[in-house]
Protein backbone atom coordinates (compact mmCIF):
# COMPACT_ATOMS: atom_id res chain seq x y z
CA UNK A 1 0.00 0.00 0.00
CA UNK A 2 1.17 3.50 -0.82
CA UNK A 3 -0.53 6.55 0.58
CA UNK A 4 -0.63 9.63 -1.61
CA UNK A 5 -2.36 12.97 -1.92
CA UNK A 6 -3.37 14.38 -5.28
CA UNK A 7 -5.26 17.64 -5.85
CA UNK A 8 -5.89 17.79 -2.11
CA UNK A 9 -7.51 14.32 -2.00
CA UNK A 10 -5.90 11.73 0.28
CA UNK A 11 -5.96 8.17 -1.06
CA UNK A 12 -4.15 4.83 -0.95
CA UNK A 13 -2.96 2.68 -3.86
CA UNK A 14 -2.91 -1.10 -3.58
CA UNK A 15 -1.24 -3.64 -5.82
CA UNK A 16 -3.52 -6.41 -7.06
CA UNK A 17 -2.53 -9.00 -4.46
CA UNK A 18 -3.07 -6.63 -1.55
CA UNK A 19 -6.31 -5.35 -3.07
CA UNK A 20 -7.61 -8.92 -3.34
CA UNK A 21 -6.67 -9.59 0.30
CA UNK A 22 -8.61 -6.47 1.26
CA UNK A 23 -11.53 -7.72 -0.81
CA UNK A 24 -11.51 -11.02 1.08
CA UNK A 25 -11.72 -9.05 4.29
CA UNK A 26 -14.59 -6.96 2.94
CA UNK A 27 -16.55 -10.08 1.99
CA UNK A 28 -16.30 -11.30 5.59
CA UNK A 29 -16.60 -8.01 7.46
CA UNK A 30 -20.31 -8.21 8.24
CA UNK A 31 -21.17 -4.84 6.68
CA UNK A 32 -21.10 -3.15 3.30
CA UNK A 33 -17.69 -2.08 2.04
CA UNK A 34 -17.11 -0.02 -1.09
CA UNK A 35 -14.57 -0.32 -3.89
CA UNK A 36 -14.45 2.21 -6.73
CA UNK A 37 -12.40 2.77 -9.84
CA UNK A 38 -11.05 6.30 -10.20
CA UNK A 39 -9.29 8.31 -12.88
CA UNK A 40 -7.54 11.63 -13.19
CA UNK A 41 -10.69 13.18 -14.64
CA UNK A 42 -12.74 12.01 -11.67
CA UNK A 43 -10.25 13.37 -9.16
CA UNK A 44 -9.94 16.67 -11.02
CA UNK A 45 -13.69 17.21 -10.76
CA UNK A 46 -13.95 15.92 -7.19
CA UNK A 47 -11.24 18.31 -6.03
CA UNK A 48 -13.48 21.25 -6.96
CA UNK A 49 -16.46 20.24 -4.81
CA UNK A 50 -16.11 19.43 -1.14
CA UNK A 51 -18.99 16.95 -1.05
CA UNK A 52 -17.56 14.98 -3.98
CA UNK A 53 -14.11 15.02 -2.40
CA UNK A 54 -15.64 13.63 0.78
CA UNK A 55 -17.42 10.89 -1.18
CA UNK A 56 -14.16 9.81 -2.81
CA UNK A 57 -12.15 9.81 0.41
CA UNK A 58 -14.80 7.75 2.22
CA UNK A 59 -14.60 4.88 -0.31
CA UNK A 60 -13.03 1.90 1.45
CA UNK A 61 -10.68 1.09 -1.42
CA UNK A 62 -10.02 2.96 -4.65
CA UNK A 63 -8.54 1.34 -7.76
CA UNK A 64 -6.82 3.41 -10.44
CA UNK A 65 -8.43 2.85 -13.82
CA UNK A 66 -5.50 4.50 -15.58
CA UNK A 67 -1.90 5.09 -14.62
CA UNK A 68 -2.22 8.88 -14.95
CA UNK A 69 -2.98 9.34 -11.26
CA UNK A 70 0.04 7.37 -10.04
CA UNK A 71 2.34 8.89 -12.66
CA UNK A 72 1.32 12.37 -11.56
CA UNK A 73 2.40 11.66 -7.98
CA UNK A 74 5.51 9.70 -8.94
CA UNK A 75 4.59 6.21 -7.71
CA UNK A 76 3.82 4.47 -11.01
CA UNK A 77 6.12 1.44 -10.95
CA UNK A 78 6.34 -0.69 -14.09
CA UNK A 79 4.52 -3.68 -12.58
CA UNK A 80 1.78 -1.49 -11.17
CA UNK A 81 1.22 0.19 -14.54
CA UNK A 82 0.93 -3.22 -16.19
CA UNK A 83 -1.65 -4.32 -13.61
CA UNK A 84 -3.68 -1.20 -14.36
CA UNK A 85 -3.40 -1.57 -18.14
CA UNK A 86 -4.49 -5.21 -17.97
CA UNK A 87 -7.42 -4.54 -15.59
CA UNK A 88 -5.88 -7.20 -13.37
CA UNK A 89 -7.89 -6.40 -10.25
CA UNK A 90 -11.23 -6.60 -12.05
CA UNK A 91 -10.30 -9.84 -13.78
CA UNK A 92 -9.16 -11.47 -10.53
CA UNK A 93 -12.12 -10.11 -8.58
CA UNK A 94 -14.64 -11.59 -11.00
CA UNK A 95 -12.75 -14.90 -11.02
CA UNK A 96 -12.88 -14.94 -7.23
CA UNK A 97 -16.61 -14.21 -7.16
CA UNK A 98 -17.22 -16.95 -9.69
CA UNK A 99 -15.04 -19.46 -7.86
CA UNK A 100 -16.70 -18.75 -4.51
CA UNK A 101 -20.19 -18.56 -6.06
CA UNK A 102 -20.83 -15.15 -4.54
CA UNK A 103 -24.13 -13.72 -5.74
CA UNK A 104 -23.92 -10.54 -7.81
CA UNK A 105 -26.35 -7.74 -8.69
CA UNK A 106 -25.54 -5.65 -11.78
CA UNK A 107 -26.70 -2.04 -11.75
CA UNK A 108 -26.58 0.49 -14.59
CA UNK A 109 -28.11 3.92 -15.15
CA UNK A 110 -30.39 2.91 -18.03
CA UNK A 111 -31.88 -0.27 -19.49
CA UNK A 112 -29.78 0.17 -22.61
CA UNK A 113 -26.66 0.71 -20.54
CA UNK A 114 -27.45 -2.39 -18.51
CA UNK A 115 -27.41 -4.60 -21.61
CA UNK A 116 -24.01 -3.32 -22.62
CA UNK A 117 -22.72 -3.64 -19.07
CA UNK A 118 -23.83 -7.27 -18.85
CA UNK A 119 -21.98 -8.00 -22.10
CA UNK A 120 -18.78 -6.45 -20.75
CA UNK A 121 -18.96 -8.33 -17.44
CA UNK A 122 -19.63 -11.60 -19.29
CA UNK A 123 -16.64 -10.95 -21.52
CA UNK A 124 -14.43 -10.62 -18.46
CA UNK A 125 -15.96 -13.61 -16.64
CA UNK A 126 -18.61 -16.05 -17.77
CA UNK A 127 -20.99 -17.96 -15.50
CA UNK A 128 -21.12 -15.46 -12.65
CA UNK A 129 -23.91 -16.10 -10.16
CA UNK A 130 -26.11 -13.16 -11.19
CA UNK A 131 -28.88 -12.83 -8.64
CA UNK A 132 -30.40 -9.77 -10.29
CA UNK A 133 -29.93 -6.82 -12.63
CA UNK A 134 -31.46 -3.38 -12.65
CA UNK A 135 -31.45 0.05 -14.26
CA UNK A 136 -31.54 3.01 -11.89
CA UNK A 137 -34.00 4.76 -14.18
CA UNK A 138 -36.49 1.95 -13.55
CA UNK A 139 -36.52 2.99 -9.88
CA UNK A 140 -37.19 6.58 -10.98
CA UNK A 141 -33.69 7.26 -9.66
CA UNK A 142 -35.07 7.08 -6.13
CA UNK A 143 -32.39 5.62 -3.83
CA UNK A 144 -34.93 4.24 -1.35
CA UNK A 145 -36.64 2.16 -4.03
CA UNK A 146 -33.30 0.79 -5.22
CA UNK A 147 -32.22 -0.07 -1.68
CA UNK A 148 -35.50 -1.90 -1.05
CA UNK A 149 -35.03 -3.92 -4.25
CA UNK A 150 -31.46 -4.82 -3.32
CA UNK A 151 -32.48 -5.85 0.19
CA UNK A 152 -35.22 -8.09 -1.20
CA UNK A 153 -32.55 -9.98 -3.14
CA UNK A 154 -29.64 -9.64 -0.65
CA UNK A 155 -26.80 -10.19 -3.15
CA UNK A 156 -23.29 -10.60 -1.81
CA UNK A 157 -21.93 -8.03 -4.24
CA UNK A 158 -23.37 -5.06 -6.15
CA UNK A 159 -21.42 -4.03 -9.26
CA UNK A 160 -22.53 -0.71 -10.69
CA UNK A 161 -21.79 1.11 -13.93
CA UNK A 162 -23.24 4.61 -13.76
CA UNK A 163 -22.05 8.23 -14.04
CA UNK A 164 -19.56 8.49 -11.23
CA UNK A 165 -20.98 11.46 -9.33
CA UNK A 166 -24.36 9.83 -8.78
CA UNK A 167 -22.78 6.45 -8.12
CA UNK A 168 -20.36 7.71 -5.45
CA UNK A 169 -23.03 9.84 -3.78
CA UNK A 170 -25.37 6.85 -3.75
CA UNK A 171 -22.94 4.59 -1.92
CA UNK A 172 -21.85 7.40 0.41
CA UNK A 173 -25.37 8.38 1.46
CA UNK A 174 -27.26 5.06 1.22
CA UNK A 175 -24.64 2.32 1.39
CA UNK A 176 -25.21 1.85 5.12
CA UNK A 177 -28.77 0.68 4.38
CA UNK A 178 -27.82 -1.96 1.78
CA UNK A 179 -27.72 -5.58 2.93
CA UNK A 180 -24.76 -6.62 0.81
CA UNK A 181 -21.11 -7.28 1.55
CA UNK A 182 -19.43 -5.33 -1.23
CA UNK A 183 -20.34 -2.57 -3.69
CA UNK A 184 -17.95 -2.18 -6.63
CA UNK A 185 -18.36 1.03 -8.63
CA UNK A 186 -17.15 0.94 -12.21
CA UNK A 187 -17.97 4.48 -13.37
CA UNK A 188 -19.47 4.77 -16.83
CA UNK A 189 -16.72 4.67 -19.47
CA UNK A 190 -14.06 3.38 -17.07
CA UNK A 191 -14.23 -0.31 -18.02
CA UNK A 192 -14.57 -1.16 -21.70
CA UNK A 193 -14.75 -4.39 -23.69
CA UNK A 194 -11.53 -6.37 -23.70
CA UNK A 195 -9.34 -5.36 -26.60
CA UNK A 196 -5.72 -4.94 -27.42
CA UNK A 197 -4.31 -1.47 -26.94
CA UNK A 198 -3.95 0.25 -30.29
CA UNK A 199 -1.33 2.81 -31.26
CA UNK A 200 -3.91 5.60 -31.10
CA UNK A 201 -5.22 4.39 -27.73
CA UNK A 202 -1.68 4.51 -26.39
CA UNK A 203 -1.17 8.03 -27.74
CA UNK A 204 -4.43 9.19 -26.20
CA UNK A 205 -3.47 7.75 -22.84
CA UNK A 206 -0.05 9.42 -22.89
CA UNK A 207 -1.66 12.74 -23.75
CA UNK A 208 -4.16 12.42 -20.88
CA UNK A 209 -1.31 11.48 -18.55
CA UNK A 210 0.65 14.61 -19.49
CA UNK A 211 -2.39 16.84 -19.12
CA UNK A 212 -3.26 15.46 -15.70
CA UNK A 213 0.35 15.70 -14.51
CA UNK A 214 0.38 19.34 -15.66
CA UNK A 215 -2.83 19.98 -13.73
CA UNK A 216 -1.39 18.38 -10.59
CA UNK A 217 1.83 20.38 -10.88
CA UNK A 218 -0.13 23.61 -11.26
CA UNK A 219 -2.21 22.74 -8.20
CA UNK A 220 0.90 21.95 -6.16
CA UNK A 221 2.64 25.16 -7.24
CA UNK A 222 -0.40 27.23 -6.30
CA UNK A 223 -0.19 25.81 -2.76
CA UNK A 224 3.47 26.68 -2.24
CA UNK A 225 4.30 29.68 -0.06
CA UNK A 226 4.20 32.85 -2.16
CA UNK A 227 7.46 34.44 -3.17
CA UNK A 228 7.47 37.63 -1.21
CA UNK A 229 3.67 37.71 -0.84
Amino acid sequence: MQKYTVLGISLCDYGVREALRNTDGFLHSGGLNTVAYISGAILAQASKEEDLKRCVERIDMTICAEADVLEAVGIAGRNRVREIDEQSYLRELLRKLNRNRNSVYLLAETAEGLEGFKDIITEYQENLFIRGCGAYEDFDRQPERLVNALNDLTPDVVISCMPWMGDFRLTYEYGQYVNAKLWVSLPLGIVNPIRKTSFFTGMSRRLKNRLFTKQVNEYNNSRKPGDGL
